[in-house]
């Protein structure tokens, strides 16, 4: 097939500034010929960027949807509670679909799209990213080969870092169940297919444990007012204070330069001189403080303009200026999911917002060695130890690329392309829908206090999704 096209449902960061760059470094490969978002800006910019005429811009699907199948394939790219409406319409009009995660807020929902995948026959790949970066590859690769014999435990930790957890999941637009899901959905699905990847088993059944324990009104500092802004009296002490994490940005800045000497990779443009300096001279704090000027994430969610009179604005008026412990948050910031392998192997999933760095650290305990991975923000590695020969042996992981998670954003779609180009529709979800099982089964063993036995709970949603009614508009 020649070059593909596509429509982008959703141009914000996800769609804009993850995924699309593709089309600008591949145009023989994929071309955006529809965009559809809402914030006129936005739209303007990506149609610019990408070349595409007035008429194949809208504010909602209805316009796009209105023209018929108009491209190979839709990235869609919408806030989570988005995604479904898009999602169904796109697959019953034969488009190929790249969809972000989650696929769907609800397990019915996730299962009838992988049913429409089916029933319409085309391609429905959700982007769980880390199955694309060089670290899990070989993790993959590593298990495949036996090299630690026979696997009898896992030992998974999600750790989200304190300032990304006060950013998302306390300010931020998964800080509610009901205007997103819950979090070890939202955040956790690439570590459910992660792990489902890599130990290449299903999951028996499972339990689970959880709690909001911190970020709550009864655990504020005396006196602290509804905005940093508004004249904390602990705002030197407190982590969460706002402006130093969207001013100074200090905290990312920090963890960036823990992680790694080198360039880091969530985003950042470095110029090479400051790379070259960073490399060499191993100065980490002053140098990635000279970085004024970035205005990725987490400013460029604050502002699609992300100056600094607007950040300040931003900071006195919108949701991320509030202080974390009078926000209306109801999701968990600690959660541990406990689950049994047909194999008899047990695995653990830990995810806890309150560490220092941004980090997944995995440990595989089997019967004649075990491994030690670790993927950060900028640096990753995979430490093997021989039980017998008493050796152990390292790996460097770390991805190649400046872009996100791990350096699997572009890699995944260009996966999702070559896919397309080769009529290659084996993907229909089904391994995007047991991760996304998995997280809501997790989460109705926690509020239920109950194990969750997994086979007749997925039997349930796959029924249910095979045999929805879908409205289509």
């Amino acid at each position: 097939m020649a070059r593909i096209d596509a429509v982008l449902i959703g141009a914000g960061q996800r769609g804009a500034d993850a995924y699309a760059p593709f089309a600008l470094q591949h145009p023989d490969r994929l071309r955006f010929v529809a965009v559809v978002e809402p914030k006129e800006a936005r739209r303007k910019h990506f149609a610019e960027a990408h070349g595409i005429p007035a008429s194949h811009c809208f504010s909602d699907t209805e316009g796009l949807f209105a023209l018929g199948r108009i491209a190979h394939a839709a990235f869609i790219c919408t806030p989570d509670q988005g995604h479904l409406q898009p999602a169904r319409r796109a697959l019953a009009q034969g488009y190929h679909v790249l969809l972000e995660k989650p696929m769907a807020t609800t397990p019915e929902a996730c299962a009838e799209l992988v049913a429409l995948s089916k029933r319409h026959n085309v391609r429905l790949s959700t982007c769980h990213g880390f199955r694309h970066t060089r670290h899990l590859k070989k993790l993959r690769e590593l298990l495949s080969n036996d090299a630690v014999g026979e696997v009898v435990n896992v030992s998974h930790t999600e750790n989200v870092a304190y300032y990304h957890m006060a950013h998302s999941y306390v300010r931020g637009s998964w800080r509610r169940k009901d205007e997103s899901a819950p979090m070890i959905l939202t955040k956790c699905c690439h570590d459910f297919d992660a792990l489902n990847w890599v130990l290449r088993e299903p999951v028996v059944r499972l339990a689970s444990y959880g709690s909001l324990k911190h970020f709550r009104a009864d655990r504020a500092p005396k006196g602290a007012p509804e905005r940093c802004t508004d004249g904390c009296p602990v705002s030197d002490s407190c982590p969460f204070y706002a402006p130093r994490f969207y001013g100074s940005l200090t905290p990312l800045l920090d963890n960036a330069a823990q992680d790694t000497v080198g360039p880091m990779r969530w985003g950042f443009e470095l110029t090479s001189a400051i790379a070259e300096a960073l490399h060499g001279a191993g100065e980490k704090i002053p140098l990635l403080r000279k970085l004024d000027l970035y205005n990725g994430w987490p400013r460029s969610v604050l502002s699609d303009d992300p100056t600094p009179e607007n950040i300040d604005k931003a900071m006195r008026e919108g949701p991320y200026g509030r202080c974390v412990y009078h926000v209306d948050n109801d999701v968990v910031d600690h959660q541990v999911v406990l689950m049994q392998l047909a194999s008899g192997a047990s695995v653990t999933l830990t995810m806890q917002g309150h560490s220092a760095v941004e980090e997944r650290v995995t440990v595989v305990q089997g019967s004649h060695g075990s491994i030690s991975a670790r993927i950060g923000i900028a640096k990753s590695r995979i430490e093997l130890f021989d039980h017998a020969m008493g050796t152990r042996q390292e790996f460097d992981t770390t991805g190649g690329r400046l872009d996100g998670h791990g350096g699997s954003d572009l890699t995944l779609v260009e996966a999702f392309v070559a896919a397309v180009e080769k009529g290659d529709i084996s993907d229909h979800g089904d391994e995007a829908l047991e991760s996304h099982l998995l997280a809501f089964a997790a989460e109705q063993a926690r509020v239920s206090g109950q194990w969750v036995e997994m086979q007749p709970y997925r039997a349930h949603f796959e029924q249910a999704g095979s045999a929805a009614q879908v409205d289509l508009h």
